[in-house]
Formats: structure tokens, C-alpha cells, sequence
């Protein structure tokens, strides 16, 4: 989740969304966040809006009120709530809230959706390599035995770990709880973090995907912060905080960075070949030299968001022929530990 909050992302959509109207419709602030927190179906949305309006009955802006509460809302949220505040285009930034999150979440359900199948073939595959391992190849040891034959080196391996499994099963799963556990306290640390963020965005697939992701989220907030008054440094500021990729915040200081030294935001970008294409380069270019930046980001705001959409659809096509030649190799290496030692048998009686 880029918009880092420990609100659920419809929760989030929701607020954004009903503020919206009742600020549109000339409801205040005030009676606005009240309305909401007495129709919110989620204690800790209700919970994060009472703690809200009781900063701002202290006669303090929204965004103060966020700011000093024990807000659940991120700071990307609240740092456009501020922009918004002081342009006076919050409606249209809760807007933007609104319907970013709500791509972002049906970006989300869409990969989850498309990945259901391999989750369910790659599910059923292990249930039944397990219970094959668990139940059955065991039996087949003393047949083996029996046969006085030296067994290939696979179906020594398979065996042994079915046997094994099968005395060890309890250990082998309390074991693999434990990883989980380990690998998800792991991944939070900023060296682990770098390290996968790395690996992913060079992978065939997810790197693209990622960097799209990135552009898209990059673009769409510069473009609603610079139209909202902000400066392009400010505005990177806040885009730093809003993206999760390591890659992309260490680039993004560099860019404030070097903005504040007097060095085009163009110019640093260019430094940046895998993260910021080519395309992406040239479209910002034009607009920072004809004035226009905020309608270029807005305009690679909706190329890079198209392209995720058409890159999600395209999944299926490229997961399941993987898949097959995953499940077929899975298939073969069994078959071969069960065949191989009677074949054997059969050439040595000849």
C-alpha cells in the first residue's frame, strides 16, 4: 500500500469520497466529519473521525486536526488534505484520493483474481505431491528393498522424504510457520527491503509492472499537488513519502535534491534510465520547458495507468504456460522415481 495507513483501503475510499460531496453540497467541515463518523461501518474509521473532530472543534484546520490526532490516515493523505486546504481545492483533492484508491484497490483484485487459478493448481498440486509422499511412496519402500537393487539416486531422495515426512510431519509444518514468520519480520528491515526491491525490479515481469505502478502513482501526485499550488519542491517532498519502492525514494532525494541546487528536475531524471524511460523523460522535458509540468504529469498519469491495466490482462497469458511446464516437470520427476527402479530390475533379469 502506497498511501501507507493502517485504515483499509475502502475505508479510506470512503472518507475521501462522501467529504467530497458534503463539502460540495456546502456542508462544513466540522458537521461533515461528524456525519461520517456516525455513518462509518468500520470502528477504526469511526474511531480516527471522532479523534478528528474533536481537534477541530478547537476551531483548528483539518489538516491540523489529522496532523495531531492519533490519525490512522498516511501522510501522503494529509499532506494533500494540507494542499488542498491551502488552494482551496480540497473537494477536487479528496477526489483524487478517492479515485486513486480506488484503482489502486481494484489494481489489487484484479492481479489477486488473475492469480487465483495458479494459487489453486499450485495448491492442489502440493496437497497431492504431500499425500503421495505421506501415504503411499512409503509402502513402496519394502517392495523396493525387496528387489536387491541399487535404487536411482531420485527415488533414494524421494523416498527418504517420504519417510521422513511422514515421522516428522508436526516439526516439518511448526518449521515452515516459523519461516513465514521470520521471512514477513525480515522483509521489513531497509537492507532486506532494498535487496528485494532490487530483484523485483529487474525481474522480467514485475519490474515492469512495478515501474509502471510507480510512474503512475508518481505522475498523478505531482500533477493534483502542483495544481493545488504547491511548488515542485514541496511536491516532491510529499511524493517521496507516498512511494514504498527503495529504488524510487533514493531517487527521488536525489531529485529534490539536486532541484534545490538549482539542477532541472529533467536533468536528474535522465540519471535514472531503469526507473524513468525514455518516453517519460521527453514528455517531462516539454513540460518543463514550455511551463506546462503539472498538465505533463497529468497526461503520463494516465498513459502509465493504462498501461497497468493492460499488463494485468495480459498475466494469464504468460502465467500458464509456466505453470504447465512447472506441474509437468513435478509430474515427470514422481513418474521417474517410480519407474526408473523397475526398469532397472527388468535389465538386470535380461
Amino acid at each position: 500500500m502506497t498511501f501507507k495507513s493502517t485504515l483499509q483501503l475502502e475505508d479510506q475510499v470512503e472518507f475521501a469520497k462522501n467529504l467530497s460531496v458534503l463539502l460540495r453540497g456546502g456542508v462544513s467541515i466540522d458537521e461533515a466529519i461528524i456525519s461520517l463518523a456516525n455513518q462509518a461501518r468500520s470502528k477504526n474509521l469511526k474511531k480516527t473521525l471522532m479523534d478528528i473532530s474533536g481537534h477541530l472543534a478547537k476551531g483548528v484546520s483539518l489538516y491540523t486536526a489529522m496532523a495531531n490526532s492519533n490519525s490512522m490516515f498516511g501522510k501522503v493523505v494529509t499532506s494533500l488534505v494540507r494542499a488542498g486546504e491551502v488552494s482551496g481545492s480540497l473537494p477536487e483533492n479528496l477526489d483524487f484520493l478517492a479515485d486513486w484508491l480506488s484503482r489502486d484497490s481494484n489494481l489489487r483484485k484484479e492481479i489477486s483474481s488473475v492469480t487465483l487459478y495458479p494459487k489453486l493448481v499450485i495448491g492442489a498440486t502440493g496437497i497431492l505431491g504431500g499425500g503421495l509422499s505421506v501415504f503411499i511412496l512409503p509402502k513402496l519402500v519394502p517392495m523396493f528393498t525387496s528387489l536387491h537393487v541399487q535404487l536411482p539416486w531420485i527415488t533414494e531422495f524421494i523416498l527418504n522424504a517420504s519417510v521422513f515426512l511422514q515421522v516428522y510431519w508436526p516439526a516439518v509444518i511448526l518449521g515452515l510457520i516459523v519461516l513465514y514468520i521470520f521471512f514477513q519480520v525480515l522483509k521489513r528491515l531497509a537492507l532486506v527491503k532494498s535487496v528485494m526491491d532490487r530483484f523485483l525490479m529487474h525481474a522480467p515481469l514485475a519490474g515492469d509492472m512495478i515501474r509502471d505502478y510507480q510512474l503512475a502513482l508518481f505522475s498523478q501526485l505531482m500533477a493534483t499537488l502542483l495544481k493545488s499550488g504547491l511548488t515542485v519542491d514541496e511536491s516532491l517532498e510529499i511524493a517521496f513519502v507516498g512511494t514504498g519502492n527503495s529504488y524510487y525514494k533514493k531517487a527521488l532525494m536525489d531529485i529534490r535534491a539536486r532541484l534545490l541546487n538549482g539542477v532541472s528536475v529533467t536533468e536528474t531524471v535522465k540519471l535514472y534510465p531503469i526507473l524513468y524511460p525514455s518516453n517519460f523523460v521527453n514528455l517531462l522535458s516539454v513540460g518543463e520547458n514550455s511551463g506546462s509540468l503539472q498538465e505533463s504529469f497529468a497526461n503520463l498519469a494516465d498513459y502509465y495507468s493504462k498501461e497497468i491495466n493492460i499488463k494485468t490482462k495480459r498475466l494469464p497469458v504468460v502465467i500458464e504456460p509456466v505453470l504447465l511446464v512447472l506441474i509437468g516437470v513435478a509430474v515427470a520427476t514422481l513418474a521417474l522415481a517410480i519407474i526408473l527402479p523397475i526398469y532397472k530390475l527388468t535389465g538386470s533379469i535380461n
